[in-house]
């Protein structure tokens, strides 16, 4: 199972393999069902020419490895790459070890800046949150993973960690902790993840 293959899979094709056929097109791509739950109107957006996908009735979306983890329930890379491999009916024997670490991975130049990446705010307008909402409550951090430099849209904790993402990461800066806003509203709401927060903050749910 070679991973520069898999990342060449057209979603379009995969989807294919699993038995969905588009429904739609649009200008920017193709509308499915989705595939890992039912649904009356097709909500599943694909674009080809990104290798993205998004669904727009759970706000959730990402690359072919995030659909393999939403349709396998595997969240580890390894396995998502394999159902993909399965599915596609592709060679899979490994060919490398996973890395496993016994501490956290070490996070190194660290920066902390404005949010001004055109592919991080492009990666929140197609989860549809607009740039003046993600330049009010996130940052962007630029750091160094693994000798690799890396950068995502960070969202502060209470403990001054960040809650990391990108198109192709989910991770965190440590310390781990909640983020706590106050505002005016008497009614508490809770999220599982930052980018619910500022989908809601969008559609005005955490108004008073």
């Amino acid at each position: 199972m070679n991973i520069d293959d898999i990342k060449q899979i057209s979603l379009v094709d995969f989807l294919h393999h699993l038995g969905y056929e588009p429904t739609g097109r649009d200008s920017k791509g193709l509308w499915f069902y989705a595939p890992y739950r039912n649904e009356r109107k097709p909500s599943f957006h694909v674009n080809p020419r990104k290798g993205l996908w998004y669904d727009f009735g759970t706000g959730e979306g990402g690359d072919i490895f995030t659909l393999a983890g939403e349709l396998s329930g595997r969240s580890e890379f390894v396995e998502q790459a394999r159902y993909i491999a399965e599915t596609m009916n592709m060679p899979v024997a490994m060919p490398y070890k996973p890395q496993y670490f016994a501490e956290e991975p070490t996070f190194e130049n660290v920066t902390v800046s404005r949010l001004d990446s055109p592919a991080l705010l492009r990666y929140l307008a197609e989860r549809g949150i607009p740039d003046d909402i993600a330049r009010r409550y996130c940052v962007q951090v630029d750091y160094t993973l693994h000798g690799k430099r890396y950068y995502a849209i960070g969202f502060e904790n209470n403990a001054f960690g960040f809650e990391l993402r990108n198109a192709f990461f989910k991770g965190s800066y440590p310390p781990k902790s909640i983020t706590h806003i106050a505002g005016n509203n008497p009614r508490c709401n809770v999220f599982e993840g930052f980018i619910d927060f500022l989908s809601a903050e969008r559609l005005g749910l955490n108004e008073g």
